[in-house]
């Protein structure tokens, strides 16, 4: 049975991150609810380093790093990231009382959309490429343009996609800054 890309892609990269933001909802209430507010605090170190350790994708992707098959690191750079930004938004709670951690936030919750966006273009593609695979034939020739126009679409998926993860990264290390600064130790 052919299921659409919807069913295939959309839904589930939709469902990813409404679950992420009603996992958020959840945690955050039952620490509310049990008195453990506190505990988020020490959640966003967490959950940031847990986000760090999924860019081992992008080092074994641009080769600076030859451990792990590409395929296992998309998986679990996925997953550390859905985690590590789930902790992060447990850290950063209901209860912002500064700009830039809102900043920050609102720049995780549009580079984590984007990314669902790129994983849904990756399936695509690669769905793609190998329907047209399986269905050429031997004497036909090969799918070179095809192979370069999914690049070209990944290509330009990156173009947004890494500028957001920059500005996110900006106003990160500005939130870091200002704890530093003005936290009282």
């Amino acid at each position: 049975m052919h299921r659409s890309l919807l069913v295939r892609q959309v839904l589930p990269a939709v469902s990813l991150y409404l679950g992420l933001i009603a996992a958020t909802i959840i945690l955050d209430a039952g620490l509310h609810r049990a008195g453990l507010v506190w505990i988020g605090l020490y959640l966003g170190p967490v959950g940031t380093a847990l986000i760090l350790l999924s860019f081992l994708y992008s080092l074994r992707k641009r080769k600076k790093i030859t451990f792990g098959a590409p395929k296992k690191m998309l998986q679990l750079h996925e997953t550390l990231s859905w985690v590590g930004e789930l902790l992060v938004l447990l850290h950063a709670g209901v209860h912002v009382n500064a700009l830039i951690p809102w900043f920050a936030t609102a720049a995780m919750l549009v580079v984590v959309a984007s990314g669902l966006t790129g994983s849904v273009l990756v399936k695509r593609a690669t769905e793609v490429v190998k329907s047209r695979q399986a269905a050429a034939r031997p004497d036909e020739e090969d799918n070179t343009v095809l192979d370069a126009v999914t690049l070209d679409i990944m290509k330009k998926w990156r173009v947004v996609h890494m500028p957001l993860n920059a500005v996110f990264l900006v106003l990160f290390a500005l939130h870091l800054i200002s704890v530093t600064i003005f936290w009282r130790w």
